[in-house]
């Protein structure tokens, strides 16, 4: 396909090269620009991995737009609004604010049905914004999702009232009783 798309191998076998930085926030996200390098030559794109500070990495992406690609993780919280809305409403491109609208993605359509999902009291009708919102995105494709981290909460029955605000896993336990 990518030959197809004009992107033929040149004579070193590569198609094109991009720079590639990640977030600067654990192992993981470094593990994952190696794995992405090595998977992307299979099929002749030259990936450069750039590694920079957490501060350095936040200017370069959300100020100056100096990247190809990165990778990062993103919390949907507890509503679509708060979560979500950020990184596709084209209205929350903001530079040099972190984790807004980063890869810049703007769609009429999309910004309509987010905003009509956010004041929407009947949860039915926002549920099939949501939806539309969501057919747009998959074939707009602004970003990549590639995987999703399944949170868990192991707990003896005893412990009442945890993880059960909007912070869930992150919450600070402060209403936990135990039943007796």
């Amino acid at each position: 396909m990518l030959d197809e798309a004009g992107f033929k191998r040149g004579p070193d076998g590569v198609r094109f090269r991009l720079v590639h930085d990640f977030l600067p926030y654990g192992d993981g996200y470094r593990r994952t620009a190696d794995y992405l390098r090595q998977t992307l030559a299979k099929i002749g794109i030259d990936i450069t991995i750039r590694s920079q500070d957490f501060a350095t990495y936040i200017k370069r992406v959300y100020t100056e737009r100096d990247f190809d690609f990165t990778n990062n993780s993103m919390g949907n919280t507890f509503d679509p609004t708060v979560g979500v809305q950020r990184l596709y409403w084209s209205k929350n491109f903001k530079k040099g604010v972190p984790f807004s609208n980063g890869s810049h993605y703007n769609n009429s359509d999309v910004d309509s049905l987010l905003e009509a999902a956010t004041v929407e009291l009947d949860p039915a009708k926002r549920v099939a914004e949501f939806r539309k919102f969501q057919d747009l995105i998959a074939q707009d494709v602004p970003d990549l999702t590639l995987l999703t981290l399944e949170n868990l909460t192991v707990y003896n029955k005893r412990v009442r009232d945890h993880t059960v605000g909007a912070d869930g896993l992150n919450g600070n336990l402060a209403g936990v009783w135990l039943a007796s």
